[in-house]
């Protein structure tokens, strides 16, 4: 199995309000899909977020926004909110039902991104406590769409009854040394190594290197000596996708969505013997959330968002839960 490149916490358990904390080995900030219940973070793992993508605002997963907000007032950070149409509106909200006479001199804003499906621009609204948190209007093109470390994300949108917000992260392009083959292609191991991986991910192939060799420092292409020595890394990703209907159209828009994930991390809120309610509720059942994690090729999986009428027949649920899932299970 992958060395998984990421740490990823469930807040709370699969059966309460919906938040992961996730933070990526190479990335030195983390990231929240969904806040609901979030008070078993510790004030550093608030400090730490940089990005939290919402899927929807339903209470159960945006209600510890508060908690964002009071915990980073004295941050110095500039934080980022992903979320459907009305995003902003939901911010600012949560913004305005509080007064903010005494926080000019807080360096702390929050940037609100309302992402949709057709546009190739979104809105976006900021939030800085230097002017009182007043709306500042503002725009970001789809192409210039990244989290911080250049981590790309993606989205897509789900029904729920109202548009539910799938999303995955994965990382920057990588590229690694092959050790082996350092030696055997004449080559002694430095620092130069870590340029030749700089300059093979910027694309320049074709520029010069000053490579250390055992004869001794040799001026060479960088294309030479990286077919020689190093090899493409594939990108780890994380795909998170929660709340949304049982449909046909859901079920094959999460299994494309999802496509070769590292780890799909995905509700699984009824068992198939409620599928009406299933249905009735806009929820995926556990058997449809394992058939798109299966038909995706994602490599593990971490179900949750069971409903709390589950409670009293645990064992049931996590039978058929991990029935086929040896070893898949993050």
């Amino acid at each position: 199995m992958t060395k998984l490149n990421y740490e990823i916490t469930q807040v709370n358990s699969p059966f309460e309000d919906t938040a992961f904390f996730m933070r990526n080995v190479y990335k030195p900030d983390a990231l929240l899909f969904d806040c609901g219940r979030i008070g078993a973070l510790s004030n550093s793992d608030v400090l730490s977020i940089t990005e939290i993508l919402i899927s929807h605002t339903h209470i159960d997963h945006f209600y510890g926004f508060d908690r964002i907000l009071r915990g980073t007032l004295l941050s110095g950070k500039k934080f980022r909110v992903f979320g459907p149409p009305g995003i902003i509106k939901n911010v600012q909200g949560k913004i305005d039902s509080y007064t903010w006479n005494l926080i000019k001199s807080y360096p702390v804003s929050y940037e609100v991104i309302e992402l949709n499906e057709d546009e190739n621009e979104f809105k976006t609204a900021g939030f800085s406590a230097a002017n009182g948190f007043e709306r500042e209007e503002g725009s970001i093109k789809r192409s210039e769409l990244r989290l911080s470390g250049d981590f790309r994300l993606d989205f897509t949108f789900f029904d729920h009854r109202v548009p539910s917000v799938g999303y995955r992260v994965t990382e920057p392009p990588m590229v690694s040394v092959v050790k082996e083959k350092i030696a055997t292609n004449g080559f002694v191991s430095g620092k130069w190594l870590a340029e030749l991986k700089d300059k093979v991910l910027a694309g320049e192939l074709s520029g010069k290197i000053e490579a250390e060799t055992s004869d001794g420092l040799k001026l060479m292409s960088v294309g030479d000596v990286a077919e020689k020595i190093i090899e493409p890394v594939k990108s780890q990703s994380v795909t998170y996708i929660t709340d949304i209907a049982p449909s046909f159209e859901n079920v094959q828009k999460a299994i494309k969505f999802a496509n070769d994930s590292t780890v799909l991390l995905i509700e699984g809120m009824f068992m198939k013997k409620d599928v009406l309610h299933a249905n009735f509720k806009k929820h995926l059942t556990l058997d449809l959330s394992k058939y798109i994690y299966h038909e995706s090729g994602s490599e593990l999986a971490r179900f949750f968002h069971f409903t709390s009428r589950y409670d009293s027949c645990k064992k049931e649920l996590y039978d058929m839960l991990y029935k086929g899932m040896k070893g898949k299970i993050l």
